[in-house]
């Protein structure tokens, strides 16, 4: 009957085990292994590849609805030729399309491709010149998509392994009872020398416990704290809440590998017995082996080292949610000095007769621990000593419990009435703490890895300008004296005008004005309602003033605002770009104008909010009024004081 329940008992663990095995498996092969791999794939692809113009053949955002939300996929072909060939290519990224729900890059990718092919206008693709079949709308590596897979990549295996691990030691693994029920029954021990004497090991450090823990937080926490850092708008309070986190991982991590180093350190001594412990022994005598001898793996050796000893009884009760530890006795031993290079080190034991054995009181969760606790070259060794009854007769563990800690009412099998000394108890809420902050985490970087990906994706489009416009003039000029599309665009619907506006290139501005790039072409808007950025925004973002006055002079409009909201000289005052400010002056823009949309702010009130004071002083000679408010009701002042700009608020003269 109990083999037959024992083994009901494995199939049961078994399936559990299965279905991690295989469930953390595919999602972490799925979700987390294979579009990493494809990212790095796709991102070492792209240093070999080429650009060519293509047109848009189809366009489609299809919608995936599920229970969490709608997510979204560009479903597009592009066509293009090379060597004479003509091609087709679905793929938008060059690490793989998937669909996204909490960030806007495939909406944002399709309102570019879609104002693109409504302007009959052909798009930038990258293609490998080796297989020319390969080709990708947007070859950048997304940082944060990468961050976002690493605990997918790592943990779901890491899980996945540890299930099998687990699947094996349920069928081939000893029995624990098999192994230690007589020595936690009965208090004999398992393991004797040759020459008959008891040969006990010390406890493992828990190092290994320690590092997993430590890595798996890692692992979390620091995907979070790089997402947080690449924001730009990230406040100071946030970044110190998330840097907590990885900094309490190096704790950890650092604490495992100092424990691991100091066990090292000592090797592995063997403590011998003469005979099998008993309560009301005296003089036992003990000997401690140290293999290799005392001191050798030190770095820097000395004549001699401490090591304190102390004898424990414990009671252990690991019933329900707590592991209580409560000492029954215990007696330190003193320090004695070991000299560099000993072998072993000889001292007696003395036992109270009135204390219960070793093993197990009733309950298989409830026990009785007789230790030796050594300390030597700062590391801890605990071995457990196989203490049995003496000839005095059993000794209850709870009358000896009642009589140490007597405020407490306990029973053998009751949890304690009142609480008393809890200076040597251990609490499993640890890990529960643990475990709370880590679904800490992986909230924190849910939510910001929704804001920081989709920043990050806009940041990266500056990235994308400068690949592009990493090729010489020489190039541009081939490459548009070939076929391509002067007001072509790139993956962010930035045209080649905008891209030389924005890495200050005057010759290629000038160029691409003479062959008659559209000076007026703005960036798509995207989900969150940015873009509808011109040529001249990227200019005045440099204070290249000479581009401006280009731009000016080929028609350009130096009014037409940007979402309807910045016009080019509040633009101008957000960025400080005085000597931009000053041309728009010149031509006769006002600075006195009011946003058309949002709080109606005028050039100098966001002076103000930015503390740009040389911007500030300009305006002010420039006739701005410091007295006009917007619309509700604030002026520059307010705005000052607001933002807590108090050299701007001294700059404009503020009560």
């Amino acid at each position: 009957m109990t083999k037959t329940k024992r083994i009901s008992s494995k199939l049961g663990a078994s399936l559990f085990a299965l279905v991690f095995l295989v469930g953390f498996g595919v999602g972490g092969w799925y979700g987390g292994v294979l579009p990493m791999a494809q990212q790095l794939q796709g991102w070492w692809r792209a240093g070999n590849m080429v650009v060519v113009q293509a047109k848009i053949d189809k366009l489609e955002l299809r919608e995936i609805r599920s229970e969490d939300g709608p997510t979204y996929l560009v479903d597009a072909e592009f066509v293009y030729q090379f060597d004479g060939k003509t091609y087709r290519s679905k793929r938008i990224s060059v690490g793989g399309d998937t669909s996204d729900g909490y960030n806007g890059y495939n909406r944002s990718t399709h309102a570019s491709l879609l104002q693109a092919r409504s302007n009959d206008q052909s798009v930038t693709l990258w293609i490998d010149p080796q297989d020319p079949a390969f080709a990708a709308y947007d070859r950048q590596l997304h940082i944060n998509r990468l961050i976002f897979l690493i605990p997918f990549a790592t943990l779901f295996p890491a899980v996945s392994l540890g299930a099998l691990w687990a699947l094996w030691a349920i069928w081939f693994r000893p029995d624990e009872d098999e192994t230690a029920g007589a020595f936690r029954g009965s208090g004999q021990q398992a393991f004797s020398g040759s020459s008959g004497k008891l040969e006990l090991q010390a406890d493992r450090s828990g190092a290994a416990a320690l590092t997993v823990f430590a890595v798996i937080w890692n692992l979390i926490c620091i995907p979070v704290a790089l997402t947080v850092y690449m924001q730009k708008n990230a406040g100071g309070v946030v970044i110190a809440f998330v840097t907590m986190f990885p900094v309490a991982g190096v704790g950890l991590l650092w604490a495992a590998l100092r424990m691991r180093f100091l066990r090292k350190r000592v090797g592995d001594p063997v403590l011998s017995l003469a005979q099998q412990p008993y309560a009301g022994i005296e003089n036992l005598p003990l000997r401690l082996r140290f293999e290799p001898a005392l001191g050798q793996r030190m770095h820097i050796a000395r004549s001699h080292y401490p090591l304190k000893a102390e004898v424990l009884c414990e009671h252990v009760d690991s019933r329900g949610d707590d592991s209580t530890t409560k000492t029954l006795w215990s007696q330190e031993l003193g320090t004695k000095q070991a000299m560099h290079g000993v072998q072993s080190i000889d001292f007696n034991i003395s036992l109270p007769a009135d204390m219960p054995a070793s093993g197990t009181q009733g309950h298989k969760d409830v026990e009785v621990i007789w230790k030796l606790k050594l300390k030597v070259l700062d590391a801890e060794l605990i071995f457990k000593l196989p203490v049995r009854q003496g000839g005095g007769g059993p000794v209850n563990a709870s009358d000896v419990l009642a009589r140490q800690y007597p405020r407490e009412r306990i029973t053998l099998f009751g949890l304690p009435g009142e609480p008393g000394d809890t200076s040597k108890q251990t609490r499993s809420w640890f890990w529960a703490y643990g475990i709370f902050f880590i679904l800490i985490a992986i909230a924190v970087f849910f939510i910001f890895s929704s804001a920081g990906d989709s920043r990050s994706r806009r940041g990266s489009t500056n990235n994308d300008h400068a690949e592009v416009q990493a090729e010489t003039l020489a190039q541009l000029q081939a490459r548009l004296g070939a076929g391509g599309d002067i007001n072509g665009r790139d993956a962010s619907g930035s045209s080649l005008l905008m891209q030389a506006a924005d890495d200050n290139d005057i010759a290629k501005v000038r160029y691409l004005l003479q062959k008659g790039a559209q000076v007026d072409l703005v960036t798509p808007r995207d989900a969150d309602g940015n873009g509808e950025s011109s040529a001249l925004f990227a200019a005045i973002a440099n204070d290249g003033v000479e581009i401006v006055q280009l731009l000016a002079n080929a028609g350009a409009d130096l009014r037409r605002p940007s979402n309807k909201v910045w016009t080019p000289a509040h633009y101008a005052a957000y960025k400080g770009a005085l000597k931009s400010l000053l041309y728009l002056h010149e031509r006769g823009v006002a600075m006195n104008q009011a946003f058309d949309g949002g709080r109606g702010s005028t050039p100098l009130m966001i002076a103000a909010q930015y503390n740009q004071l040389g911007v500030i002083s300009f305006l002010q000679l420039a006739g701005a009024d410091r007295s006009k408010k917007d619309l509700y009701g604030e002026d520059a002042c307010g705005y000052a004081r607001y933002f807590k700009q108090a050299q701007a608020a001294t700059a404009l003269g503020c009560p």
